[in-house]
């Protein structure tokens, strides 16, 4: 029980709680308590405390066995973490709470396992991935999903609804890491960290588009805290005010919808081709490449940019060598806009 105690304490200092000097006034946005839950096995002890916590907070018999439940399975699946947030009721955004879990107390010893997926890390890679550290990455990953929480309960479950209905569960979702990014980046920057770390999340992020993954491409977010702030400039920011600049961050730089399916489309078709180089049985060949025939795609200029920013990724990770190459190349080859388009699209700018 020590240990939740610890969790609980530690998740109120990350979420800044506030002393009666720097109570917030009844404008502003009152924030629940977190229950920090470590990941790794589900053991009684734990989901006891789970559970000795809802309990707590008045949830419904109901409503613990949900979560406990999909905390549960959670656990087993999820690499990295997660948040999870338990609303009192579908209207109500106060007396909500949220169940994080991060890996710190694991066995993960991996941070490439972390950032992508071992498609991208052995076929397009090579293995020749830059160090990482695992303890910076893991406290990235905290402060990522302690931040979903602030975004997730401060909406009743209805406003989600109007949300989702609006833009989308995908653009939704997106909407939700470009926040979690800023604010995990801003954290980080504010603690001492360096912007090595930042960088490489960012190249990550861009290279998972490989993988079909368009929801974390928060590429323009990070390099947006990268060119703009530093330790000297956060140091004397609190840490409500950190998570409000996160909000500004994210809608001055999350992709728009119509940017977002975009990216999404491109994903797709890029995740699409490489599992098809994957499965063939003839692995790509000077010879085989001649061979592609190209088709236009239905945006040619688009596909081209998102290809040429997963190459600078790639090349930013030291992926660009001659075995990561065999795998992208043919992408690069089929779908990068033509030099005769470029040159016409040049000249007709001028």
């Amino acid at each position: 029980m020590k240990r939740y105690r610890a969790c609980i304490g530690l998740a109120a200092m990350l979420l800044g709680a506030v002393s009666a000097a720097e109570t917030p006034s009844a404008a502003q946005e009152a924030y629940s308590p977190i229950f920090l839950l470590y990941s790794g096995d589900p053991t009684p002890a734990r989901l006891q405390g789970l559970r000795q916590f809802l309990q707590s907070n008045n949830a419904s018999k109901e409503v613990i066995k949900d979560t406990v439940d999909t905390v549960v399975y959670k656990l087993k699946h999820f690499k990295a973490g997660f948040a999870y947030p338990v609303y009192a009721s579908e209207t109500a955004t106060t007396g909500n709470t949220c169940v994080v879990a991060d890996s710190h107390f694991s066995e993960f010893k991996d941070a490439i396992a972390l950032l992508t997926s071992e498609r991208i890390h052995q076929s397009v890679l090579a293995r020749r991935a830059p160090a990482v550290s695992v303890q910076a990455v893991l406290d990235n990953v905290l402060n990522h999903e302690i931040f979903h929480c602030y975004d997730l309960m401060k909406m009743s479950q209805t406003e989600i609804g109007m949300q989702v209905v609006k833009h989308g569960s995908a653009y939704f979702s997106h909407h939700g890491e470009a926040g979690a990014d800023a604010f995990a980046a801003l954290v980080h920057l504010r603690g001492g960290g360096d912007k090595a770390l930042l960088r490489q999340i960012r190249d990550f992020r861009t290279l998972n588009l490989l993988n079909g993954d368009a929801a974390h491409f928060t590429a323009r977010t990070l390099d947006h805290v990268l060119w703009n702030y530093d330790q000297r400039r956060l140091k004397r920011f609190n840490m409500r005010q950190i998570v409000e600049l996160a909000h500004a961050i994210r809608e001055l730089t999350a992709l728009t919808p119509d940017e977002f399916d975009l990216y999404r489309n491109a994903a797709q078709q890029f995740s699409s081709e490489l599992a098809t180089l994957d499965s063939s049985d003839n692995k790509p060949d000077a010879e085989w490449m001649q061979k592609l025939v190209y088709t236009p795609p239905p945006d040619p200029e688009f596909l081209s940019l998102a290809i040429s920013q997963v190459r600078s990724a790639l090349h930013n990770l030291g992926g660009d060598i001659s075995p990561a190459n065999t795998y992208f190349y043919p992408l690069v080859k089929k779908f990068s806009l033509p030099e005769q388009v470029r040159i016409f699209k040049a000249d007709s700018a001028l």
